[in-house]
């Protein structure tokens, strides 16, 4: 019996071994590029998690080994005051500068990039932001994709199963790249050349402009790819768009009036879209008529653009909280945590890093704590699910919208409900964890996770 129960043990931990990380393919073990790191982003498909870290000339796909959900509970921050002088420098040894930071949808760690002179530090921040540790960048399994060139990039975003990134300078070298997961090893990006309409310089395409900050986010069931640019024209592309050949012309869907983008974030909460831009070091909430492509249905792009922002940092007279929407307080950088709230890292030498909330209500959404709201029961089956899934609404309740989110808490599906059993397609969904809810025209709320297999 003791020999039979050993050898369960023993294959019980070969298949645990051989399982990996999904969302890397041929990775290996060993030190990142020599190059200082310019960018962090955080890719994650409900089981698995990669970090993506980026120099000047590839991208990194990290094996962080951080996908148990269950340490959320413990990671959740609140406040911390003076993190960057208490935290983060007596770790590194020395004075450092944030310049990016993402939060691991899966587990509620964050990573911070930090920089000191040519070197570069990722800190792992866990058990409510007092446990700060910095990742050995020496010796670390990894996937490493090839830009093929020089790699100025400007940021990364994750979403539909696929990385986007934004390269180029005030050379004008702009360019947006493109690769979908699992991450291979030595793989190249796909690129193309972006040219963006700017009002302020002279209200003309700039021949092979970058985009800069990038955000990611599901509008009336389009993936879209939206952000702000130095100066600061915005944005707002179908991601279909990208594939083709040659220059790619961006217009001019919005103006955030001079300065620089620092990130952009994107939420659904209240039934809307939002786009959060930390501008200027402040915070600045802008409204779905900028996002979903309509402006360029009403001729409101490139010259004709709105303007969000005056001279003051301070919302474009007229215009309502469901355009524009400023935030006091200076930060120095932000990060998404779910479609209800954002970290952010306050300026200033200490650096006070805390959760903001950004929507009228918490959410009541969760996918490792579902509870169901009142109306009776959601059935989702088959679960695990391959191409499609079939609901069982309660009784009654035969009208409405469903959305589905993924585990990071981003919409990644809507359709409407007409009868009490529909059926709904999710082949485009990758494998991973989601959560459905489903609100009747009279507002009764049901929830209910489902996970995808393929």
């Amino acid at each position: 019996m003791k020999q039979l129960l050993l050898q369960l043990l023993m294959v019980s931990a070969c298949i645990g071994t051989a399982h990996g990380n999904s969302m890397l393919k041929n990775p290996v073990t060993g030190p990142l590029g020599n190059s200082k790191l310019d960018d962090i982003c955080i890719a994650a498909n409900g089981t698995d998690v990669v970090l993506l870290a980026a120099d000047n000339a590839s991208v990194y796909a990290i094996d962080i080994a951080d996908n148990n959900p269950s340490d959320e509970t413990a990671n959740t921050i609140t406040s911390v005051p003076s993190f960057v002088s208490s935290q983060l420098n007596p770790v590194a040894g020395n004075s450092v500068t944030v310049t990016d930071m993402v939060v691991n949808p899966i587990s509620k760690s964050v990573y911070i990039l930090a920089t000191s002179g040519t070197n570069s530090y990722i800190f792992k921040v866990k058990n409510h932001g007092t446990s700060v540790t910095l990742l050995d960048l020496t010796n670390i399994k990894h996937s490493k994709m090839n830009w093929g060139g020089a790699l100025s990039v400007n940021d990364m975003a994750w979403g539909n199963n696929t990385l986007y990134i934004t390269s180029g300078s005030f050379s004008l070298n702009g360019a947006i790249g493109w690769t979908a997961a699992p991450f291979e090893h030595s793989k190249a990006i796909t690129t193309r050349a972006t040219s963006m309409f700017k009002s302020n310089w002279g209200g003309t395409y700039l021949t092979d402009a970058p985009l800069e900050t990038l955000a990611y986010g599901l509008v009336n069931n389009q993936h879209r790819l939206m952000g702000v640019t130095t100066c600061a024209p915005g944005f707002s592309i179908d991601a279909a768009k990208l594939t083709g050949s040659g220059l790619l012309q961006v217009t001019e869907d919005f103006n955030i009036n001079t300065g620089v983008s620092e990130k952009v974030v994107f939420q659904r909460h209240d039934n809307k879209n939002w786009l959060f831009d930390l501008h200027d070091s402040r915070l600045y909430r802008i409204g779905q008529k900028y996002l979903d492509g309509s402006q360029v249905t009403a001729l409101k792009y490139n010259n004709n653009a709105e303007l969000l922002r005056d001279m003051n940092q301070q919302p474009a007279a007229g215009l309502t909280d469901a355009e524009i929407k400023a935030y006091t307080g200076d930060y120095k950088m932000m990060a998404f945590w779910d479609d209800y709230r954002l970290l952010l890292l306050e300026t200033g030498s200490t650096g006070a890093l805390k959760l903001f909330q950004t929507a009228v209500s918490a959410p009541a959404l969760s996918i490792n704590n579902v509870t169901t709201a009142t109306g009776g029961k959601l059935e989702v089956y088959p679960n695990p699910a391959e191409n499609s899934i079939r609901m069982h609404l309660p009784d009654g309740m035969n009208k409405g919208t469903a959305h589905i989110y993924n585990n990071e808490g981003k919409l990644v599906l809507s359709v409407s409900l007409t009868t009490a059993q529909p059926t709904i397609d999710i082949s485009a969904l990758p494998s991973g964890n989601y959560l459905i809810n489903a609100t009747s025209a009279s507002g009764t709320s049901v929830t209910d996770k489902f996970s995808v297999e393929k």
